[in-house]
């Protein structure tokens, strides 16, 4: 039996960035909705929880494209479980173009979170059926190792505001890469597309938390850099993320 599920869009200009593409923040967005859908489908998603205070978060995302779809094309996403363990599980999924030529892979780590003490629940009390784990390759590298990073320019500070929260009432994965993309200015976007972005969750942020945002660029590579986010006074790190650049074909 097959356990995977593919989905079907249709990609308008309002879904799409600057460059007339799928943008980034939307992948993300809809990559989230069909890991949602598949875990409803397979009975572990957040309605069937042991307790109303679980839920379904994301602790790592990895998206790796070689391109983007385009205004007015259809596409398709289809995501598979990889492997769990007690406290974390892994999936990965393929973006594809209506022609079904594969476009990029992501990868992602959930946990489970207790909304009342915010710890990781864990998956113990969710049932597991190993016959849910796909043999189907994703071909894209694991996340290289989080590290705090020393910024090579100007340091920027963002506080959270209303429209950053989301249903647990932490910080949404989306507003996350917009501010991470929000680094860099149009022309980088003209010139090259995302060709790779890693997002490790350290810690929630929340509503009114002021933030520091720093950026490393690569020594030996002006289109890689690494982001770290961290509370304004250096007493929590909240994200670090690892984004390459490619030129455009």
């Amino acid at each position: 039996m097959d356990y995977t599920i593919t989905r079907n869009y249709y990609l308008s200009a309002a879904e799409c960035n600057a460059q007339q593409e799928m943008s980034l923040p939307m992948l993300a967005q809809k990559l989230i909705d069909v890991a949602t859908e598949h875990a409803n489908i397979l009975g572990i998603g957040n309605p069937y929880m042991p307790n109303p205070d679980m839920g379904w978060v994301l602790s790592r995302l990895t998206i790796e494209m070689n391109s983007y779809p385009h205004e007015n094309t259809d596409y398709t996403i289809k995501t598979w479980v990889e492997d769990w363990n007690r406290h974390f599980s892994r999936r990965a999924f393929s973006i594809s173009d209506d022609d079904g030529n594969v476009l990029g892979y992501a990868r992602s780590i959930w946990m489970v979170l207790n909304t009342s003490d915010r710890s990781n629940a864990g998956l113990s009390g969710l049932n597991f059926n190993p016959a849910w784990i796909s043999d189907i390759e994703c071909p894209i590298p694991m996340q290289e190792k989080h590290v705090r990073i020393e910024p090579d320019g100007k340091e920027s500070l963002y506080r959270f505001k209303y429209c950053d929260i989301d249903f647990y009432r932490h910080v949404n994965t989306v507003r996350y890469i917009d501010l991470l993309l929000n680094q860099f200015e149009m022309q980088t976007y003209d010139e090259n597309i995302v060709n790779r972005l890693e997002l490790s969750f350290l810690h929630e942020a929340s509503y009114g938390m002021e933030i520091r945002v720093m950026k490393q660029t690569s020594d030996t590579n002006p289109l890689l850099h690494r982001l770290y986010l961290e509370k304004s006074d250096g007493t929590r790190p909240i994200l670090y993320s690892r984004l390459r650049f490619a030129p455009r074909g």
